[in-house]
This record gives C-alpha cells, sequence and structure tokens, in this order.
C-alpha cells in the first residue's frame, strides 16, 4: 500500500478532489472544496491565460490533481464558465462606472 502523504491544501495526496458549491462560498459558484479556489478562476487563467495547471496549482497552493478536477469541471460546463465570466465582468464595469478619478479629487 502506498503511504498518504499531506497536500498543500491539508488533504491526503490520494484523496480525489472534488468541485462542489454552496452559496454561501464564492456566491455558490462552483469551486474545489476545502478552497475558495472558484472552477472559473483556474478555468480562465488557463483558457484565457495560458498558463499551466501546474503553474496554477503553485499560483494558488493546490494540489495538481484539484486543478485537473476544475479543468474538467470548466471543459465538461463550458456554457456555465461563459456565463460567470460575463457576469463577472459587468460586475467589474460597474464597480468601475461607479468610482471614476474625477471622483477621487
Amino acid at each position: 500500500m502506498a503511504k498518504t502523504g499531506q497536500g498543500p491544501t491539508g488533504g491526503t495526496t490520494d484523496e480525489v478532489p472534488r468541485i462542489v458549491s454552496s452559496d454561501e462560498v464564492l456566491g455558490g459558484d462552483p469551486r474545489i472544496e476545502g478552497t475558495r479556489v472558484g472552477v472559473a478562476h483556474v478555468y480562465r487563467r488557463h483558457v484565457e491565460g495560458g498558463e499551466s495547471p501546474e503553474r496554477i496549482a503553485a499560483g494558488y497552493d493546490i494540489s495538481l490533481a484539484a486543478v485537473h478536477a476544475a479543468l474538467a469541471y470548466g471543459f465538461s460546463n463550458a456554457d456555465q464558465m461563459q456565463a460567470i465570466a460575463e457576469r463577472d465582468r459587468a460586475a467589474r464595469e460597474a464597480a468601475t462606472d461607479r468610482v471614476r478619478p474625477e471622483d477621487a479629487e
């Protein structure tokens, strides 16, 4: 039997990372269980930013398996990832509209 080690998020390295969602964390968006790392964040960094799974794992201090689980979910639910991205963009634009440089003077 293989030894069980500790992963970066405290889970054992032989556990399969799960994708979960709950209303009280990230507004119900899918995330890697035991973290506040959203699937959409991982998906965007890989798809739009061209980052490797290894780099994403290091950046969030999560296992490579967790990144792959998030990417598998993201690619299987691309419409949901697009809807989250559009919602996030609209929220950023609304925030930018509320705070303008001339307001800070």
